[in-house]
């Protein structure tokens, strides 16, 4: 008969088997590995097309006689044409000239852009609003290449031009059109900024 005093000798191996079991789960416990990172996941943003336009300012509402309106940019050649139409004191000479500003063809081609439909939408809306307005259209490139190609590059520029307004309901008595190749340049044609101002479309009042 065990003592009523004395320690239980089943006891001992339970405590020690204890004691072991913590020891071990705290070794497993200090020797785990930490997780790895998660992997890093490069996210690629698309560079923002350039636009081939310069910055032309907020686009504006512009009531037109005939119950006509226009929706163009503040600094748009538009708004300058529409002020020598409608100033009494502005009349038709050869050296008032309106560069388009938003006018695009094709390299070395004669054929227009989508991005230009928007500005001769404008322009043949400018025209009806005031149906006794001619205008001429002029056709320019820089120095680059013949004197003749140039020419007639300019020429069949200012013609699709003058096309695509007949085509928008202007008639063909009020327009004129004429390639100068690179007669009267704007920029110079030593730097590729300036041939790039060199190679424009433009248009004055004839009659009004």
């Amino acid at each position: 008969m065990s003592d009523s005093n004395s320690p239980d000798r089943d006891g001992k191996p339970v405590a020690a088997a204890v004691v072991a079991a913590a020891a071990l789960f705290g070794l497993l416990v200090c020797n785990r590995a930490e997780p790895p990172p998660p992997p890093t996941v490069a996210i690629v943003v698309p560079a923002r097309a350039a636009s081939p336009w310069a910055d032309l300012g907020l686009y504006l509402k512009r009531p037109l006689p005939g119950g006509l309106e226009l929706n163009i940019p503040e600094r748009g050649m538009e708004g300058r044409l529409l002020l020598f139409i409608q100033d009494p004191s502005s009349t038709p000479n050869r050296e008032t000239w309106f560069d388009f500003d938003r006018l695009l063809f094709d390299t070395n081609a004669t054929t227009l852009r989508p991005e230009s439909h928007e500005q001769l939408g404008n322009i043949a809306t400018i025209l009806k609003a005031y149906p006794n307005v001619a205008v001429k259209l002029g056709g320019y490139t820089d120095s680059s290449g013949p004197t003749e190609y140039n020419v007639k590059l300019s020429q069949g520029r200012a013609d699709s031009v003058k096309g695509e307004l007949v085509k928008l309901g202007i008639a063909a008595d009020r327009l004129a059109a004429e390639g100068y190749g690179e007669k009267f340049p704007i920029g110079d044609n030593a730097t590729e900024e300036g041939r790039a101002r060199n190679r424009r479309t433009a248009v004055r009042v004839t009659a009004k």
